[in-house]
């Protein structure tokens, strides 16, 4: 009897093995106190979601923006003013003596500046009859410092400006000088009168016999004619002056000269014998 005590004690040492349960714990809790955090971090995500409300709050702002903007526009819609000019004009010519000069002075006045463009209309052979250029402006009241601007710069009468006003087109007559054009016979002389030094000598002349009158604005040389083109308040007077030389000169023979030039009224031409 006394042998079998000592096989139960050794039985029931290997009871601390089930104490074995601690150990499944802490692996359990490592496990399940991860997972929480996981969870946690998708709250954040919810409240970005959330907080884009005031995103939008901006866009709304942005109606106030767009309402300065229309009033801008209804307050400085361009008015389209074409200027057609009966001069024959070069291009650069009429940048330097019209365009630009009044394109500054709307500029400087915030009362307008330049349009689309400008051009030229001329004949057959060539020659400029009119010049015109576009203008735009910022209202109606810009009408008199343009049409007082041409008066001062001495625009040719027969000139306009053109624009539309309650779906009609509206046309206004501006310029104060005549023109006088001198066609001189560039075929038909005798040779000997063509010198390399004849033009000029003949417009020296003239310069003298104008004056203070002289107002040249340009030349042009076609097939047959070579063409001087002078200004003022009036060309009958300039005609009586630049007559006397003109027939003294022998590149003057047979020459033309239109009084008015380009005028729509008024105009007439005399042959030098």
């Amino acid at each position: 009897m006394p042998s079998p005590r000592p096989k139960a004690t050794s039985v029931a040492k290997p009871k601390p093995k089930a104490k074995a349960k601690p150990v499944a714990k802490p692996k359990a809790k490592p496990v399940a106190k991860p997972a929480k955090p996981k969870a946690k971090p998708a709250k954040p995500k919810a409240k970005p979601v959330a907080k884009a409300k005031p995103v939008a709050k901006p866009k709304a702002k942005a109606k106030p923006k767009a309402k300065p903007v229309a009033k801008g526009k209804a307050k400085t819609t361009p008015i389209a003013v074409t200027v057609t000019l009966t001069e024959p004009l070069q291009p650069i010519d009429r940048g330097e003596r019209y365009e630009d000069p009044l394109f500054e002075l709307l500029e400087a006045g915030g009362l307008g500046g330049p349009g689309d463009g400008g051009g030229t209309l001329c004949s057959k052979d060539g020659e400029i009859q009119e010049a015109d250029f576009d203008v735009e402006i910022t209202s109606l009241a810009a009408l008199s410092v343009i049409r007082r601007f041409l008066a001062e710069t001495g625009a040719a009468k027969g000139s306009t400006l053109q624009y539309q006003q309650d779906g009609e087109t509206v046309e206004v007559p501006v310029g104060i000088t005549e023109g006088l054009a001198i066609y001189l016979d560039g075929v038909t002389l005798p040779p000997e009168v063509y010198t390399p030094t004849c033009l000029e000598e003949l417009f020296t002349k003239l310069s003298a016999a104008l004056g203070d009158d002289l107002d040249f604005r340009g030349s042009w040389q076609g097939p047959r004619e070579t063409a001087l083109y002078f200004y003022g308040l009036d060309a009958e007077q300039l005609l009586a002056k630049v007559e006397p030389v003109l027939r003294a000169t022998p590149l003057a023979q047979n020459a033309r000269v239109v009084v008015r030039h380009l005028a729509k009224q008024g105009a007439r031409e005399l042959r030098l014998g």
